[in-house]
């Protein structure tokens, strides 16, 4: 486990804890129910979006932590442009699933990928993981080509997987063995 702030950089992004003031910033793409058809979540309202940033700092400060959400900021423009997410399930310690998010203004730019082999590379270096999974909605292509390109394998598909929005969501699973 990690039991300490994270904090990641590239050449273009940082990967930090969330702040309280961010919640304008994520809820500018969390608000928007057009990007949130493959997400069980959403769209928020404020009052949701500014609960999970007080959570989301509020788990800063917990011990033996599991879950992880981080802001992803492009460093050029010290903005925030979306989040990702990692978490350890506690019957395999050495496995954690990820999960991440852009704001549509500035999705094409490759920078999900960039923020994910970053977390993976810098999740190698701090912890003992093996394996690292994710999950997506088997008609996010988006998706499934950015885990693709940071070299997940698709490893099965869960059908009727659970309810979400008014029906029933395939999905499939990735793992990257480390």
């Amino acid at each position: 486990m990690i039991n300490r702030k994270v904090l990641v950089e590239t050449e273009r992004l940082t990967l930090r804890e969330f702040k309280g003031a961010d919640w304008e910033a994520v809820h500018d793409y969390a608000k928007n129910g057009d990007i949130l058809i493959y997400e069980a979540w959403g769209p928020n309202s404020e009052t949701d979006t500014k609960q999970f940033i007080k959570t989301a700092v509020e788990d800063q400060i917990v011990q033996d932590r599991t879950s992880f959400d981080l802001a992803i900021v492009l460093n050029k423009e010290e903005k925030l442009i979306g989040g990702c997410r990692f978490w350890f399930i506690n019957i395999k310690p050495d496995e954690v699933y990820i999960g991440y998010i852009i704001n549509p203004l500035y999705w094409k730019n490759g920078y999900a990928g960039e923020a994910i082999k970053a977390l993976i590379d810098h999740l190698a270096v701090v912890s003992k993981i093996k394996s690292v999974k994710a999950t997506c909605d088997v008609l996010n292509i988006a998706s499934q080509k950015v885990l693709e390109k940071c070299g997940f394998n698709l490893t099965s598909t869960i059908a009727n997987d659970f309810k979400m929005k008014g029906g029933y969501r395939d999905t499939h699973v990735y793992e990257k063995l480390i």
